[in-house]
This record gives structure tokens, sequence and C-alpha cells, in this order.
């Protein structure tokens, strides 16, 4: 009876914020029905034949996504917390809007996105078959603590494990890496997926396992970056050869894609069409989104910790041209980490100094970009870029991100690059729906 009342309450809630677009029930109706029923997400999502949960500090979202768009070319029911809600509030929301008034659940496989932390909690009332851990880099002190604590609460979590499930692990980065050293876990339920392109490192965090560490059993080769077009590249897994063609911008998504498909691979399912497939794909809202705003082109990157960060820079400076903009907005709300000095170790110099700018444009000058600086520490953004070789009359601060973006946009006759940490993306996706530009997130996943 408890685990229905927390169902009944969980869907009358769910229906209130969709009536009233207040955010669409990722988060509220599993917060409430976790409350009545604690045990709620154990219930119901024993139901669903298999479980794959995703991890890490980057990439989450996009590997769900990737999975989830694989998937559903097999006719395969799938439950997912699309909308990124990753705490167990989100993942209770998921299971009540997906059940019916009942608790039943009709569903082939569950695809989960876990924060990093909650990651410790909720994989025991999940019970996956399949584990993927993406990267483990320094992200909101004030909420996760150091890189090395994360890993050893990982590591921790992984020998209380006392079912049958495979672990799919980044190979190229050492803290995933170093998950299966000194562990009771069985080394022959583990899974290294690699990318090999030559120098490049994800922004100077991904450190190279020696060889002989350990087998790599999906390993990526980079053959040619089509800029905003996205990437080509050969994918080696066992017994077969791939190329892949993938429609995503910026060399870190081929770590997501390496997660997503080797996944797939262990659940067993089809692999030819693969790339058909991809042509098909959308990014989710806010993580390489693609937009028009009148006449412009607008592209709308999620960064929230250095590394993202800086790969986002990595991937934009050498596109833009005259005429292009960029809008930066940043947050200090409790989702993006109250602590915003991870400024200061992202590579927003490369935004200035790309080398990659002059050759792909000789005439234009990285002086020539208006940088437009938003959200609730606009002015600590305009420091760090002035810092990074930003002239002082190129910078224009403007807290308020509505009005930002109204100001990005007149005169614009390029494209506007638009980056925007967590909170702000969310309140970003309200303007652009408001105005009519796209639907809330909620109605897109």
């Amino acid at each position: 009876m408890r685990l229905l009342v927390a169902i009944w309450l969980g869907k009358l809630i769910f229906f209130l914020t969709r009536l009233l677009s207040r955010g669409g029930g990722s988060a509220a109706p599993g917060y409430y029905a976790l409350k009545i029923d604690p045990d709620l997400n154990k219930k119901l999502a024993k139901q669903i034949p298999q479980n794959v949960v995703i991890t890490g500090t980057n990439g989450k979202t996009t590997t769900a996504r990737l999975l989830d768009h694989f998937v559903k070319h097999q006719d395969l029911k799938v439950i997912r917390n699309a909308t990124g809600s990753n705490l167990a509030r989100g993942v209770a929301s998921t299971l009540i809007s997906h059940c019916d008034l009942t608790g039943k659940i009709n569903a082939n496989l569950g695809i989960w996105e876990l924060d990093e932390a909650v990651f410790n909690n909720v994989v025991f009332e999940l019970k996956p078959q399949i584990m993927v851990f993406l990267n483990a880099f320094r992200d909101q002190l004030d909420r996760y603590g150091e890189v090395d604590s994360v890993v050893k609460k990982w590591q921790n979590s992984l020998e209380k494990i006392d079912w049958e499930a495979a672990v799919i692990v980044n190979g190229g980065d050492n803290h995933t890496w170093s998950l299966t050293k000194n562990i009771k876990y069985p080394m022959s339920n583990v899974k290294f997926y690699e990318f090999r392109v030559k120098n490049h490192q994800m922004s100077q965090e991904k450190a190279q396992v020696g060889p002989g560490k350990h087998q790599d059993d999906f390993v990526a080769e980079i053959t040619k970056n089509n800029g905003l077009s996205g990437l080509e590249f050969g994918l080696r897994f066992p017994d077969e050869k791939l190329r892949i063609n993938l429609p995503i911008p910026g060399i870190y998504h081929v770590y997501d894609f390496l997660a997503a498909f080797s996944a797939y691979y262990l659940l067993n399912l089809p692999l030819k069409d693969i790339n058909d497939h991809l042509q098909s794909y959308l990014p989710a809202f806010g993580r390489v989104e693609k937009i028009k705003l009148e006449n412009n082109d607008a592209y709308i990157f999620l960064i929230k910790n250095p590394t993202g960060a800086t790969e986002v820079f990595s991937t934009i400076a050498p596109e833009f041209k005259p005429g292009d903009r960029l809008l930066i907005a940043l947050n200090d709300n409790f989702a993006d980490g109250k602590d915003v000095s991870w400024i200061w170790d992202a590579q927003f110099e490369l935004l200035l100094k790309s080398e990659n700018q002059k050759k792909q444009s000789p005439i234009f000058r990285s002086s020539d970009l208006p940088i437009f600086c938003s959200g609730t520490r606009a002015a600590d953004l305009a420091l760090r870029l002035k810092y990074a070789g930003a002239a002082v009359e190129q910078l224009k601060v403007e807290n308020d991100l509505n009005r930002a973006l109204l100001e990005a946009q007149k005169g614009l006759s390029g494209k506007l690059f638009i980056l925007p940490t967590y909170t702000a993306l969310l309140e970003l996706q309200n303007i652009l729906a408001k105005s009519g530009v796209k639907s809330h997130y909620w109605k897109e996943t």
C-alpha cells in the first residue's frame, strides 16, 4: 500500500508540473514519492529485465542518449531518465512516469545515468547488468571532494556488488582504469574502451595507460575531424572493424560513442546499420545543440568543470569566423557548484589565442570576437577572460541571461556560440521555449 500511495502521489505531482510547465516532472514526483516509500526504486526497477547504469564526471547524458538511440532502432521498449535528472529522485520520477497505477512496468531495458556520488547508493537499488564508468575529473569540489575520493567510493561499491554484472571502463583515463586495480571484482567481467588520437589528451587529464596494463576491447582511431559537422574514425572491437561517421563535433564525444557502443555490444544486439542509425541522432538539449535564432545558426555547449569546458573551447575556437559572437553564462547555484574557482583551471586562453584560428580564417582576429558574459557570476567570468587575453572593449557584462541573449543577437551576422553552466542552461531553455524557438526540454526527450 505504501508503494501505491507513493506512485499515486508521484503521478499527481507529475501531472501538475507538466500542466503548469514547472519543470516537467523530472525530479519533484520522485522526491516526494521516496519520502513515502524509500524502496520505490528497488521495487519498480526489478521488473525491468536488463538495466544499464552510466556514471562519470562528463558525458553521461550523451552516452545514455546514444545507447537509447541505438537500442530503439531494435524496437525495444526503453526507460531512461532522459531529462538528465540523475539523482535518486530523478530515477524515481522516471519509474513513476512509466508505470501504471498498480506499479506495473512494461519495458525491455532501463538506461540510467547516475551522478558520480549518487551511484554508490542507487546502483544497489537498480542492480544493473551493465555498469559504465566514463571518466573521473575534478568537478564541484564543494559537493564531491577530490577525484581520488570519488574513485575510492566507486571501488568500494564494486567490491560490494553480489550479482553478475559487466563493467565497462574508460581505459584511457587513469582514474577509471584504476578502478580495476586491487579489487576482488572478476576481471573477466571488465571491458575496456580506448580512444587513440595523435597529440590529443583530454584537457591534459586523460592519462595514457602503458601497453600491457590491460587489453582494450573497443578501440577508436580518428582519421578525420570535420569540425562542427563531426568526426570520422575507425572502430576496432572483438573480431570486427567498422568505419564510423559521428555527426557530433568535439573529439571528446568519441569517448561517449565508445561507451555507448560497448554497452550496446554487450547487450548482444545487431551491429549492422550503426552508421545509418547515427545519422538520425539528435543531441540532448545543450549538448552540442544547434538551433536557429532568426536567420543565424547558434550552438549550445554545456560547460560545468575545467575538463569539459576546455574540450568545448578546443572544439569551437578553430571554427570562429568574422561576424561570430560568444555568449558564456556562469552560475553558482547548488547544481552548478557554489565554488566557481574552476574557471581559473579551464583554458579560456584557447578561445583567444588559438593557432587554429589563424589557419582556419587568416582574416579573423580573436580581438574581433564580441564576448557576452552573463549569469550570477558574470563579473568573475569577465575577469577570467581578461586574464586570458580578452580586450576590455570586446567584453560585455550582463547578469540577466535573457537580456544578454537579446544583446548578443543584435546585428549578428555570423554564428552565436552559447556556453552555459548547468542551471544557466535550464534558464536558457526556458527563454527559448517561451520565445517559440524550441520546445521545453522535457518535451524533446
